[in-house]
Formats: C-alpha cells, structure tokens, sequence
C-alpha cells in the first residue's frame, strides 16, 4: 500500500476517496449504510485515496457475497465470488 506523501485534512482526502468509488461506480453512502469501512483508520494510516478506495471496494464485495450466499469457498479472505476464475484474491492484499 502506498502511503500519503502530502498533508491532507480527512475531508479533502474523503472527498477524493469518495470520487474514487464514484468513478468505479460504488457510491460511498449506499455500500456504507449495510457494511461499515473504517475510512478513518485508513486515513490515520496514511492510506492513500486510491488505495483505500481499493480496500473498500474489497472489503463491500466481501461483505455483499457472504451475506447473499455467494462468497468463496476455497479462501475466507477472498473478496471475490463463489467459482471465481484465477487465483483467491484478499481483502487487503
């Protein structure tokens, strides 16, 4: 992961976070409402926006497979879904 180079308050680097999901079309407050990110733990983490844009984006897949019944079978951790082609790919890589 790469980490903040800048010093960037929490609301310009979410805002550029949230722009990120949009642009891949995830809406931030739809994927929130259901399964919690913890954007702020990134943010202290130096996380840059892309980055955590990535994470969440994993995490929400994640998190909508298992409660739909489609989640891997082979990795817990993999955020994509039953009898994905290719290798499991994590959560956080």
């Amino acid at each position: 992961m790469e980490k903040l180079k800048i010093n960037v308050d929490y609301t310009t680097w979410l805002r550029e976070v949230r722009a990120a999901l949009a642009s891949i079309n995830m809406p931030m407050d739809e994927w929130q409402k259901p399964w919690r990110f913890d954007f702020e733990r990134e943010f202290k983490a130096g996380t840059d926006t892309a980055t955590a844009a990535d994470l969440a984006n994993r995490y929400w897949w994640h998190e909508q497979n298992k409660s739909i019944g489609q989640h891997c079978l082979i990795t817990p951790d993999c955020w994509l879904p039953r009898n994905h082609q290719g290798d499991c790919q994590p959560v956080r890589p």
